[in-house]
């Protein structure tokens, strides 16, 4: 089968660095069993083509000038897409840009399509300035690119009931996994009152709601520390929140770490926070998640859907509340039991959803659109 996936770049041929790991690891395994072309839109400068993990990347600069420079990258993008022959299937990432090239795409080649929604396409914050659906383009966008795919995918049950609240159609719902090979258990080399957030600095992942909280736990866990791994897009704003609320070396900036060097970040900590006020999936849960290490978070993505289970696999709590995740948080430290027993449930779910239940669904989709075409 000749699959195209069109992307929003994540895709660079160095492998390590302006990559989306979830993204490497679909390549991969598609690539291992079918014929795979990636039209990466606007992760390089020029046009170019180049072989990452199997697959054939095809690269779409960005249009910079001119009032028509959007149709002109779609256009580009389609082309790119029948360039190493005819498609069987058209996979779009996210419902921007790249999902609508490949709805027209497939269009174009008389073929299904899937797009799988993986970010704010469908939100607005205008008070951080995040979300596709802030301006009139984004949503139109949005808008033709879920109602014109054949199928569409998102990676938990809480954004897939984002997105139909929104008046669109969800068919499947495909977490993105990870390599449980990797991210393995290490119960070990777990450091008392460690927490760890695996994040970029930005306004979405809301820090300062995460350094408030630390604060708080600091009252009576003063032994408490938190490593956060991520870019860091908001120069050094965080950095400064944290002596401002006397951290001090509490909290530990470790700027952008790759992929394969995540697991020992994971392996000391005891438990994993996520601050978002919006996330569709957060891989870095699902890593956390198979090192056994308990997350808590806002509730949003998997952290809904894990704290829903029975018996839970995770602890929400509300959007921007640092009191209760502070709460929860020293609940947790003082329970090595109810720890335990949430990493559990927590590695059960990312064993069951690794990168290759991941990839075996996708082919599931694409075999079942190829027989309907």
């Amino acid at each position: 089968m000749h699959v195209v996936l069109v992307v929003p770049g994540g895709v660079d041929r160095g492998g390590r660095e302006r990559v989306i790991p979830a993204l490497l690891d679909i390549i991969e395994g598609l690539a291992s069993r079918h014929r795979v072309t990636v039209v990466a839109l606007g992760q390089e400068t020029m046009a170019c083509r180049y072989q990452l993990l199997g697959a054939t990347v095809i690269n779409v600069p960005p249009e910079r000038r001119g009032p028509v420079r959007l149709a002109r990258q779609l256009f580009r993008a389609v082309r790119a897409v029948g360039a190493n022959g005819r498609p069987d299937v058209v996979h779009g990432f996210w419902a921007s840009v790249s999902g609508l090239a490949a709805v027209l795409a497939a269009k174009r080649y008389r073929v299904a399509s899937l797009v799988h929604v993986a970010g704010g396409e469908l939100v607005a914050m205008p008070d951080i300035g995040y979300g596709g659906a802030l301006g009139r383009g984004g949503r139109l966008i949005a808008d033709v690119t879920l109602r014109r795919a054949t199928e569409v995918t998102v990676a938990s049950h809480w954004l897939a009931e984002t997105v139909r609240s929104r008046g669109h159609r969800i068919d499947g719902i495909i977490p993105l996994g990870v390599d449980t090979n990797r991210f393995a258990p290490w119960p070990e080399r777990a450091v008392p009152g460690r927490l760890v957030q695996v994040a970029s600095l930005n306004r979405v992942k809301d820090q300062p709601t995460l350094l408030r909280a630390v604060a708080l736990v600091q009252g009576t866990h003063p032994e408490v520390t938190l490593d956060i791994v991520g870019v860091d897009t908001l120069q050094g704003a965080m950095q400064q929140l944290a002596a401002d609320l006397g951290l001090g070396d509490a909290v530990r900036f470790h700027g952008f770490v790759a992929s394969d060097e995540l697991p020992p970040f994971l392996h000391a900590a005891q438990l994993h926070i996520v601050s978002s006020r919006h996330e569709a999936g957060p891989v870095a849960l699902v890593e956390a998640a198979a090192c056994g290490v308990p997350t808590v978070g806002t509730r949003v993505g998997h952290v809904a859907d894990l704290a829903a289970f029975d018996p839970q696999g995770a602890r929400a709590v509300d959007i921007g509340d640092a009191d209760a995740m502070a709460a929860t948080i020293c609940a947790l430290l003082d329970d090595a039991a109810l720890r335990s027993q949430l990493g559990s449930v927590a590695r059960q779910w990312a064993e069951a959803n690794d990168r290759h239940a991941t990839v075996t669904a996708f082919e599931a989709c694409y075999q079942r659109l190829r027989a309907a075409d």
